[in-house]
């Protein structure tokens, strides 16, 4: 009886736990199980995904297989594109109904290259080749009205050039490239045929100066914002985040603290109108009292009344570790702010990028899907998001904490914040593995661990569940998951209460004949959350 009990109550919690997350469709390309993954872009009416591969045993020669998928996962089938002998693919953006992939042959940063661009409407494809461009490790490629923006490294120092594809001319741009200097983000304006650039470099006495500069896409500067007013005079921008332009104003967020001390004190957000001037306020954990909610009472007690101590004293309090902007949102009622809160535990090797922690993140991950822990950091995959080498190796270890969120009205003030556990999560993955999704008053955050979803949701700033664990499902009753390729798999929200989930499976089925086999394939999965449905009361914890 008391078995029976048991089996009623797990299969109860499940039932529960299934009304939370819903596997709504599933598509699976068959493929071998270490074979290159498909990078995944979002469009208006759907997704398209491809990669390079090679097809024959013992070839260097690759083919480019893509295809199209709707908000449904319905697709036509995979096409396959020829690839230029030795080349492989670098670098991808979209622009419209246009995907453009950058090739590169071999591994030297010299090397030929060429872009091959796809209408997906029709499936034809243009080739242009890439000349005269400065031999660097490339960081970012975007494609903007036919027109190429590279971002990389030239003799570790940062440098970005444009590239028009109609009249082959090349321009560099002016006034990046030097010594202690940093490039911090970078992002397509197409609203304004213009693209920007958050330059951080340190001035004759170390102190930290940012540049915002507008430029246009033959390489004018358009605009530029000195930041030469921020803060005291010790604190300094630690990273930033520029938000898309509305009504001719503009928004940056980021993290602030003592660079010279290594030392995060929160957040800033700051308001630049059309003529270049800028208003700046400040957060630090006295505007955040629920900064450590990740914690267990006793320990967030202790994290308090350190907090209070130092307000006490008219001092401003350090958060330990780094504090990283992930994603920030604009809405009519405010903002809405995501941070990581992590450790790092070692660094190995020495080498230190010439770009900041947030350059490390794609600007535009609204649009670029895929953020598998093993194969999206654009600088730290052996050199950039594509694969092309450094100098030479490092690896560095992360211990990471927390997932600090807060909403901000628009005048300025808090209205709420709250953070969820990683609980105690070590990795080499210096990128955001996770992701959120703001849906009205409710607030999501969910990424993968071991073979795992873990999703915490906040409403109204009142934080419902976090680290709920939720295991992956397949439609077809007959299948089971036999393994699960821990390193390819990644969850980020694709719109709405939807996320998508991706990576590598070995599937265990039954044959039509009743006997088992198995199949190796990479899919894709929408997921629906759904936290008002949570019941304490049922939960397993």
């Amino acid at each position: 009886m008391k078995r029976f009990i048991g089996c009623f109550l797990l299969l109860f919690l499940t039932i529960e736990l299934q009304a939370q997350v819903e596997f709504e469709s599933r598509f699976e390309v068959e493929t071998d199980y270490f074979d290159p993954l498909f990078e995944i872009v979002r469009r208006d009416d759907g997704l398209v995904s491809f990669r390079t591969l090679i097809k024959k045993a013992f070839s260097s020669n690759r083919v480019l297989q893509y295809f199209l998928t709707d908000k449904d996962l319905n697709t036509q089938g995979i096409i396959e594109l020829p690839i230029k002998d030795g080349f492989d693919m670098i670098g991808y953006d979209l622009d419209g109904n246009f995907l453009y992939i950058l090739f590169q042959k071999g591994t030297t940063l010299g090397s030929d290259k060429y872009v091959l661009k796809i209408n997906l409407i029709n499936q034809q494809g243009f080739e242009y080749s890439l000349n005269n461009l400065l031999a660097m490790e490339l960081a970012e490629f975007l494609v903007q009205g036919n027109s190429v923006i590279v971002m990389g490294a030239a003799d570790s120092r940062p440098v970005v050039q444009v590239y028009d594809l109609d009249n082959k001319s090349t321009q560099t741009i002016q006034g990046i490239y030097g010594n202690n200097t940093h490039i911090l983000q970078i992002r397509k304006m197409p609203e304004i045929e213009a693209f920007e650039v958050i330059i951080s470099r340190k001035g004759q006495y170390r102190e930290r100066e940012i540049s915002i500069n507008t430029y246009d896409l033959t390489g004018n500067l358009l605009r530029e914002i000195k930041i030469d007013e921020f803060g005291e005079p010790d604190q300094e921008i630690m990273d930033a985040l520029m938000l898309p332009m509305q009504n001719y104003r503009q928004t940056v967020v980021g993290s602030f603290g003592l660079e010279r001390r290594d030392a995060y004190q929160g957040m800033f957000l700051m308001d630049i109108n059309e003529f270049g001037e800028y208003d700046t306020k400040l957060y630090t954990l006295e505007d955040f009292p629920n900064f450590y909610n990740y914690l267990t009472d006793k320990p967030k007690e202790r994290r308090e009344k350190e907090v209070l101590k130092e307000v006490e004293r008219d001092k401003v309090p350090s958060i330990r570790n780094v504090y990283a902007i992930r994603e920030a949102f604009q809405s009519p009622d405010g903002y809405y702010v995501y941070f990581d809160h992590f450790n790092i535990v070692n660094n190995r090797g020495g080498y230190r990028s010439p770009y900041s922690p947030t350059s490390m993140y794609r600007y535009d991950r609204l649009d670029r899907l895929n953020s598998a822990q093993s194969i999206s950091d654009p600088v730290y995959n052996n050199g950039t998001r594509y694969g092309m080498p450094q100098t030479f190796a490092y690896q560095t270890e992360y211990s990471y904490i927390s997932a600090h969120f807060a909403k901000i009205g628009p005048e300025g003030q808090v209205i709420w914040d709250n953070s969820a556990t990683y609980d105690g999560l070590n990795t080499d993955v210096r990128v955001p593995f996770g992701d959120v999704a703001v849906v009205g008053d409710e607030f999501y955050h969910a990424y993968v661990r071991n073979d795992k979803i873990r999703l915490a949701y906040f409403k109204n700033g009142e934080r419902i569940f976090d680290n709920l664990e939720v295991a992956f499902e397949l439609p077809e009753e007959n299948e089971r998951i036999a393994e699960n390729n821990m390193e390819t798999l990644s969850i980020v929200h694709w719109y709405d209460r939807y996320f998508l989930l991706s990576g590598t499976q070995r599937i265990r089925y039954q044959k039509e004949d009743g006997s088992g086999a198995t199949r190796e394939v990479f899919f894709l999965s929408k997921v629906l959350v759904a936290g008002d449905l949570y019941d304490p009361e049922q939960s397993p914890e």
